[in-house]
């Protein structure tokens, strides 16, 4: 049961660049323009005779919430990668919190497929703390492959003030050469509530799962979203 006289938690930080304040913004600031361009329908058709209706990723709440849900933390100031014989090289005008090169990978495991095997640390320039009580995910955005990088993810309880100096670590993918600007989301940071939680085995699931399977297939579109969605706000 949801506490509706719980107070709404606060993601509280404090930018360590005065000039670019707004470090921290809602993740729904930050829905790429190739996801907005996706169509509604395959073709940009609501019924073809050969295949019906044939709707595409666009109406998928869940991948929209992945997008949308929590807060960005974004790059504080441009970045280029030059490609020096097949090794990235980064480099920046002046700031305070240029990345880090580490001349190690603690294990190549760590490296994402098609990157460089060469780890980079972000340095976020904001520091932040949420309530006792809460975590936050710290993670790549979410579903952003199209980024030139992948940021390694890691989980933060509450109360802790984070360190605007502190190491997130990152790759560069292979082949990648040009501008990473200012204003690009880094890490997506998704807060939850601390809680214990149990697994248990059900029967019948598999039943219910059919059968809203059939409910959902009665509409041409929207039923979970009508159904069982939930708007989530991030401020």
């Amino acid at each position: 049961m949801i506490d509706m006289f719980r107070k709404k938690p606060v993601l509280q930080y404090e930018s360590a660049i005065e000039s670019y304040p707004d470090i921290i913004t809602p993740a729904k600031a930050h829905v790429p323009e190739w996801y907005k361009k996706i169509p509604k329908w395959e073709n940009s058709e609501i019924f073809t005779n050969e295949k019906g209706f044939q709707k595409t990723l666009k109406q998928c709440m869940p991948f929209l919430d992945s997008l949308t849900t929590g807060y960005m933390i974004v790059l504080s100031h441009d970045i280029y990668v030059k490609n020096n014989d097949g090794i990235p090289y980064l480099s920046w005008q002046k700031t305070k919190f240029p990345p880090s090169w580490r001349s190690n990978v603690a294990n190549n495991e760590l490296v994402p497929f098609n990157h460089y095997p060469l780890e980079y640390t972000w340095h976020p320039s904001v520091a932040n703390v949420i309530p006792l009580g809460y975590s936050m995910l710290f993670t790549h955005p979410l579903n952003r492959h199209d980024l030139p990088f992948t940021t390694l993810s890691g989980i933060i309880d509450g109360g802790l003030v984070t360190d605007p100096t502190g190491n997130i670590p990152f790759y560069i993918k292979k082949g990648f050469e040009g501008l990473i600007p200012q204003g690009t989301p880094i890490i997506q940071i998704i807060p939850f509530l601390q809680q214990d939680w149990t697994s248990k085995k059900i029967n019948g699931l598999l039943k219910k799962g059919e059968h809203n399977n059939e409910a959902s297939s009665s509409l041409i579109s929207g039923w979970y979203k009508k159904t069982f969605w939930i708007r989530k706000k991030y401020e």
